[in-house]
């Protein structure tokens, strides 16, 4: 009865676990698509944005700290600064509920 409760609890964790991960996809989908709406991104581009976003929606899923959110924030906001051109930056800038999004959320 033991080995049947931990072999539940082990599969309820893995099935919890994938659909984060899934769920981390398709927000960091819709931030690439959001993005790319008020700046043109190349398809490098849109791949490495892909992944930080997703990492970005990963952290704060398992983070509760304020703190180590607003690191993850000003992690995420040094890397759009750090891809994007001065000028895709002037733009997003001009947007900063985007910018919030993107950073924050």
């Amino acid at each position: 009865m033991k080995k049947l409760i931990a072999a539940f609890v082990f599969i309820l964790a893995f099935s919890l676990n994938a659909n984060a991960q899934a769920n981390a996809s398709e927000l960091a989908k819709n931030d690439v698509a959001a993005l790319s709406g008020a700046v043109q991104l190349s398809e490098q581009n849109k791949a490495s944005f892909l992944d930080i976003f997703k990492q970005k929606h990963e952290a704060f899923a398992k983070e509760t700290s304020e703190m180590k959110k607003k690191i993850i924030a000003k992690s995420v906001d040094a890397k759009l600064r750090g891809i994007l051109s001065a000028e895709q930056m002037a733009k997003l800038d001009k947007n900063p509920e985007l910018l919030k999004k993107l950073t924050q959320n």
